[in-house]
């Protein structure tokens, strides 16, 4: 009787162990992401063609070039600040007021010290809020208008490239610890930030980058934007497209993120803007960020069946059968454009207008090469799995004004076999999804070990008799086994 209770008992925290896992999973799953419960965001109004974001605040209009408008926050005290995310190094401000006002401003995503160093003409009271975080108070007089234009500071100045995080997160957090360090004026991301668009993986991406002391740049890449993962980024990071000028070079950021499951990887409306902002940037030395290449420099690939997997989804095929398919061939897959006439399009594009370097990633390597006299660089090692033959983990360092010679940090990787490799990516999704999902994993292991406690149980219950005579044969053993043992050796005492 007392057994039969335990059994109930531990019935029930089985099922309540398993039940809050499960829920926990599916909620972490489909829900959406929340800044903080005193943020509400602002709808993005961005023009790409001078990287502008306007809001009136109050009688105030507010905007910055070379950045967006956020959303609000409301401060501890009760006041509001009006959140700006850079989306270059050092963007300018503009405030009209019609009236007296007071207005408090949070520019993210730069380096506080940087910025704060290169408006010191506009003597505005400043505070360093966190390590990428700086907040301007500005006071307007009636019908004043105010121009915030940061000087860049005189020095050498380097950036870091890299791509395909995903999921990698010791790795990332890794190179943004590396990055801190190194100091550079700002770090691009060629997209992937994500494994699955999902609003608990662009928590913890935003957690890692919230401890990076400088301006992240970002582009979309495939993953990114699955499920609702394209609203998540632009109310995180903004437009899908934009450009600034930094020192004597202009960095172009573009969004191919659908051609991995679509014909077309770059929209007309998107290829309109390019060649237009290509045509303003001459003279300077040009920059394209971009994630999928225009075509992919492997030798051997196989057509890209990714359509085929979407309508295997389409078509109600099981989630197993998908999975298998999808990751058995996507290693070996044409990681390019899909239409050719698009590649073609997009290299000439880059060399008809004398662009520098495009970079890429899609791919998990390195790869360099040089077409029309443009440098292709690919760069996808910055911590998802590592598949293809010779791959590692890295990441890039470029000095803005210096050759075209890039220094690639090496970080650890596994071995090069493909079941060292199959191994490390075994471990990094079981990581992965302890990251993401920590009490849900831990509820539904916990209801794992009740279940196969339960069975141990009922195996004993069921099998006692044999269980009971089968212990008192080997206790019987055991105590002839000394008795002998005495027998023989105890006399040589």
């Amino acid at each position: 009787m007392k057994m039969k209770k335990i059994i109930n008992i531990a019935i029930i925290t089985l099922c309540v162990c398993l039940a809050a896992g499960i829920g926990s999973f599916i909620y972490n799953t489909v829900s959406s992401y929340k800044i903080n419960n005193d943020f509400a965001s602002i709808p993005l109004q961005f023009n790409p063609d001078d990287s502008s974001s306007t809001y009136q605040m109050g009688n105030a209009e507010v905007t910055v070039y070379g950045g967006f408008i956020k959303g609000i926050q409301k401060e501890k005290n009760g006041s509001e600040s009006l959140v700006i995310r850079a989306l270059s190094p050092l963007p300018s401000l503009k405030i009209k007021g019609k009236t007296a006002q007071n207005i408090s401003l949070r520019l993210e995503n730069i380096n506080p010290d940087y910025y704060a160093g290169s408006i010191i003409a506009n003597n505005l009271p400043t505070a360093k809020v966190t390590v990428n975080t700086l907040q301007l108070s500005v006071a307007l007089h009636a019908g004043e208008s105010i121009d915030i234009e940061p000087v860049e500071p005189a020095g050498k100045h380097k950036y870091l490239i890299l791509g395909d995080n995903r999921d990698g997160y010791d790795i990332f957090a890794q190179i943004i610890q590396q990055s801190n360090a190194l100091e550079p004026v700002f770090v691009i991301d060629n997209g992937d930030l994500v494994f699955s668009g999902k609003a608990n993986q662009y928590r913890l991406f935003n957690k890692t980058v919230g401890n990076l002391s400088t301006t992240l740049c970002t582009t979309l890449g495939n993953h990114d934007i699955r499920g609702n993962g394209r609203n998540t980024y632009t109310m995180l990071y903004g437009p899908a497209y934009y450009s600034f000028d930094f020192a004597d070079s202009h960095f172009v950021f573009l969004d191919s993120s659908p051609g991995w499951a679509q014909k077309q990887a770059i929209s007309d409306k998107q290829y309109t803007w390019l060649e237009n902002d290509l045509k303003r940037a001459q003279g300077k030395r040009i920059f394209v960020i971009s994630h999928i290449p225009p075509k992919d420099p492997r030798s051997g690939v196989t057509k890209n069946e990714i359509p085929n997997y979407v309508n295997e989804i389409k078509n109600n095929a099981s989630w197993l059968e998908q999975k298998l398919n999808n990751y058995s061939i996507s290693k070996s897959m044409n990681h390019g454009f899909q239409d050719p006439v698009e590649a073609a399009k997009f290299e000439n594009l880059m060399s008809t207008y004398h662009v520098d370097t495009v970079y890429l990633s899609h791919i998990h390597s390195y790869m360099e090469y040089t077409r029309d006299g443009v440098r292709y660089l690919i760069t996808g090692g910055a911590g998802a799995e590592l598949l293809t033959e010779n791959s590692y983990y890295h990441y890039i360092i470029e000095n803005l004004g210096d050759s075209k010679a890039a220094t690639i940090v090496e970080l650890p990787s596994p071995a090069n076999t493909y079941l060292a490799r199959y191994v490390a990516t075994v471990q990094l999704f079981a990581n992965a999804m302890y990251e993401e999902n920590p009490a849900a994993v831990v509820l539904i292991i916990a209801g794992t070990v009740i279940i196969l406690l339960l069975l141990i149980v009922k195996i004993y219950l069921w099998k006692r008799k044999p269980f009971n005579t089968l212990g008192r044969w080997l206790l019987d053993i055991g105590k002839y086994a000394v008795k002998r043992f005495k027998e023989l050796f105890g006399n040589k005492k």
